[in-house]
Order: C-alpha cells, then structure tokens, then sequence
C-alpha cells in the first residue's frame, strides 16, 4: 500500500503541475474563441461591475438595449473577478479566466470530502483528483471566461457538506450544505439541479444497495417489529431537505430577474422564464429528444472532450475500465449508477442547452469522472491482499491522464494558440469603435446573432440584434427600445452584418439609417459595416 500510495501522489502532483500550466499559459488571449458570445456576455457584466463597486444583484448586461438590466444568475462569478481586477489591475478577461481556474482547483477540496465520506482510501482519491484535473473538458473550460467552473465548486460543496453531514449526524455541516445550496441555484440553476439530483441519491446508495435498516437507525439487536429509530429517519429527512430547500431561493430570484427583465422589450420575448421560447431553449422539445441526430451531436460533445481517446480503443477506454470494475468489484456498481446518472441527467433533462452548448458539460462531467474514479478505487480492491490490482488501478489512471494531456494538445491547444492577441483586438475592434462613438451613446449590431462581443471590446453599450431570412428589423421590440433611450443615449453607430449588405436590401438599410439619423457613407470594421450617426461624422475621437 506504501508503494501505491507513493505511486498516487506523483501522479496527483505531475498532473496538478501540467494542469495548472495548460489553463493559464493563455491567460492573456481574448475572449473569442467558441461560444465568444456567452464569454463577452459575461464580461460585459463584469466590466462594468469593475466600473461600479457597489453594483451587485442589480448588475447590468448593456447588450439588449435599454433598459439594461437583465438579471439572469446572481453574479457570484462576476463579483469576484471583478474585485480581483479593481485588487490587482490585471487585465480584466485575464482575472475573469484566473477567477475560473481558481474556482476549477477549489473543486478538489469537496471531492475529496466527499469521496472521504464515500470511504475512498487516500491512494483512490489522489487519482481520481488526476483524472478530473487531466480531463480536456475542464482544461479548456476552466480557462473561459464563465460562470461554470463556481457553479461546479458551489454545487460540489453542497453535495460534500450535505453527504458528510448525513454520515456524522453533524448540524453545522448541513447548515454549511443548505449555504452552499443557496448560493449554487442562484450562481447556476441547472448545474445545482444536477448535483441536488446526484446528492439525493448518493443518501440512499453510499453504502451501496439501500439496507434499510442501517439507513432509518434500526439496530439488529431490536425486535423485527419494533419501530425504527427516529434520528435516521430526522438525519435523512433533514439532508434531504437541505439539498430540496434551495428551490425555493431559486424561485425568488427568478420572480425577482423576470420582474426585471419585463421592462426590456427584447428580454420580455426571449428571457422570461415563463416564455415558451425559454422553455423550449432549456428543455428542447420531444421531437429533439427523440430524433437521432440530436443525439449524434451530443456524443461528438462526449467523444471531443470527455471520453479520452487512446490507441486501438478510441474513446472507449472510459467505458472499458466501468466495465472492467462492475465485474471485479460488484459492491460499487450502485456507486457507479448514482454517479452515471448524475452525468446522464444533463441531455436527459436540458436536452437544448447541451446539445447547443459544448460549455454546459462542465455542470455534469465531474460525475462521470467521478464514476470512473469510482471504477478505479474498485479495480484496486480486487482480491484483496494481493499489490497487483492496485498497480493495474494506478497505471489506467496513468493511462487515461496521459490521454487526457494529450486530446487537449490536439484538440484545444490549437484553437487558443489561433487566437489574435488583445493588442490585436484594440487596434481592430476598440480604437474603430471608439473614435467615434462617444462613452453614454448606444452601439447598434445588427446580423451578428447576440454576440456582444465588439460591445465588450469598445466598452459600449448597445443592442446586439440577430438577423435571418433578409432584415427583419426594425420590429415592435427595436423601436420600442430605441423610444426608450435618453437624449444622450441615441445611437451613435449602427453595424450591420456582410451577410445582409445585399443589393436586394440596400433600399430597406437607407430607409433605416435615415431613420435612426445615421451616415449613408458606412466604413468597413472587424465585424460589418459601420454607419456613425450622423452628429458625430465632424466630430473629434471619443475618449
């Protein structure tokens, strides 16, 4: 056990080391590489959270038009990176990408709670701890600028105090549970779904099949009839309740955003909770769920950044080792299953959002990398007394580390190194933007889809206002929001997408121009064609 406890902390150590390495070493690079436009967003919040200190809950997302708050998660994320900015001076996507990782690494402390509570040996925990901080997934994710990587730590936090508190009967760790419950639905609904889901489970399962009379405190030495002992009945009722009761805080804040939100002509249409546009974006529809090609798609998200390929096997080497582990050690299957199905309950349930999103497997990676550690710690109890089992236990750890390191070099290495640097990024995007429209004035992007990334680049406000099937602005939701603007917020350019600057459309964009007070005389930019408000053609640079 010395030797593979030896064995273990050098593969923690060297894979701590290369991780920590591959999701800082572009730290510096912008935020335009896949699913920019959920980066910037979150930035934008960010920036201008770093310009105000004292906004928080009330925070602004200037990408909608006005009005400008669009409360969607509490802004946990935001609120930090935004501190350690105002702290330090770092450039701001560099702190919101430092904040990720950091929150990534905090993530080992509740698995290893938590896999403590499971009665995990400390050689099975410090390679399990390889094989998440080795994953391609969380190597690349960890290194954007989201909100993932918090919810993922506040969710596990929740788990582990919620799991330990039922196994020690301790007050003050479900407390510390239903804290952490809290903070996690409000910073990431979805992500706390799962793991209140997985947590649930892991009460009646982690000692393997239910044995009900361990579970509700009922002794041996009792007779068959007598009645259960009522602290594990009280124990399992109040664990349970602090992994539930954080629904109803979730709630709250989401009465409290659509309260907010129905002010913005746009967020009224597409963001409410109650709108059938955002059901169907979180859920799908059944025709989505039951047709193969969604599901095609969702396995290329698995093959790309979970299941690490190896020589001869491919991707199958992760199923393999599950495999291998139900046969030598039958005692961890039920573990294997609660943890399988925390992972499988993502597409199952948010079937839109993973199959649009490769970010959102980063809510339930972390349990099918937990189910494989699960596996391994079972592969190293087979035939007890015997060194081999746990070799064989290390060495596919190894293996699938190895793995891991290199789908990310193949895979992810590659997209960061092709992104431009941030000086690229000011002299193409910020300086254009910003000598000529002035700080309060409004950007207007049109045929860009949400994307508010050259509002974030330009430090602008605006409306990012996608276009399909010709122009299909100015609708109801446009002019509404431009009436909202004040005098000193009107426009003060519009930039229309390449792809709607057709011959076809060019008397439809001259009507609206003219009628928003723009230039006719537009100038090429990174992302369109830019037309600046007509006041502002003689005048000099913005600040």
């Amino acid at each position: 056990m010395k030797i593979t406890t030896q064995i273990s902390r050098i593969v923690f150590a060297f894979t701590l080391l290369v991780a920590i390495w591959t999701m800082t070493v572009h730290l510096g690079k912008p935020l335009l590489g896949p699913h920019s436009f959920r980066q910037t967003q979150t930035a934008i919040s960010t920036y201008y959270m770093a310009k105000d200190a004292t906004m928080f809950a009330d925070y602004i997302t200037p990408v909608l038009g006005k009005p400008w708050r669009i409360p969607m998660e509490l802004p946990v994320y935001q609120w930090l990176t935004a501190r350690w900015h105002n702290l330090t001076g770092m450039a701001l996507d560099a702190s919101g990408k430092l904040v990720s990782v950091l929150a990534w690494l905090a993530c080992m402390a509740p698995v290893w709670i938590l896999l403590r509570s499971l009665r995990f040996e400390r050689p099975q925990i410090l390679l399990t701890l390889a094989l998440l901080l080795s994953s391609p997934l969380y190597l690349f994710w960890s290194n954007a600028f989201l909100i993932e990587s918090t919810g993922v730590f506040l969710a596990l936090a929740m788990v582990a105090c919620v799991v330990r508190g039922h196994e020690m009967k301790s007050v003050p760790w479900l407390v510390a549970g239903l804290l952490f419950g809290i903070v996690a639905i409000l910073c990431k609904a979805t992500t706390w779904a799962l793991a209140a889901g997985a947590g649930g489970l892991l009460l009646v399962f982690r000692d393997g099949w239910p044995q009900w009379r361990a579970l509700l405190g009922r002794h041996e030495e009792k007779s068959p009839g007598e009645t259960p002992g009522p602290r594990g009945v009280t124990i399992l009722a109040a664990s349970s309740l602090c992994l539930l009761l954080p629904f109803i805080a979730g709630k709250l804040w989401l009465s409290y955003g659509d309260s907010i939100k129905s002010a913005n002509p746009f967020a009224r249409q597409i963001l409410l909770s109650s709108s059938p546009h955002q059901a169907k974006w979180n859920y799908g529809t059944w025709e989505q769920k039951l047709d193969p090609a969604t599901w095609q798609v969702i396995w290329r998200h698995i093959t790309d950044q979970l299941l690490v390929p190896f020589p001869l096997i491919g991707p199958f080497l992760i199923p393999l080792v599950l495999l291998a582990a139900a046969i030598a050690a039958p005692r961890r299957i039920p573990l294997m299953l609660v943890f399988l199905a925390g992972f499988a309950a993502g597409p199952l349930v948010f079937t839109n959002l993973y199959y649009e999103h490769s970010y959102y497997w980063s809510a339930n990676g972390i349990w099918l990398l937990l189910a494989v550690g699960t596996a391994l710690a079972g592969i190293s109890e087979f035939r007890p007394g015997k060194s081999w089992p746990q070799f064989a236990s290390a060495a596919l750890a190894v293996l699938m580390v190895i793995s891991g390191f290199t789908a990310w070099f193949q895979r992810f290495l590659p997209i960061l190194t092709a992104l431009p640097k941030r000086e690229q990024i000011t002299e193409a995007w910020t300086k254009p933007v910003q000598a000529i429209v002035p700080p309060g004035r409004t950007l207007l992007m049109v045929g860009n889809d949400w994307n508010p990334a050259a509002h974030y680049y330009a430090g602008r406000m605006g409306l990012a206002q996608p276009a399909s099937e010709g122009i299909r602005f100015p609708g109801p939701e446009f002019e509404e929001s431009m009436k909202l603007l004040g005098p000193d917020e009107k426009p003060g350019a519009m930039v229309i997408a390449d792809s709607l600057l057709t011959q076809e459309n060019q008397p439809a964009i001259a009507q609206i121009l003219q009628q928003l007070g723009m230039s006719l005389n537009g100038q090429r930019s990174a992302f369109g064609v830019m037309f600046p408000a007509q006041d502002l053609q003689s005048g000099t640079p913005a600040e």
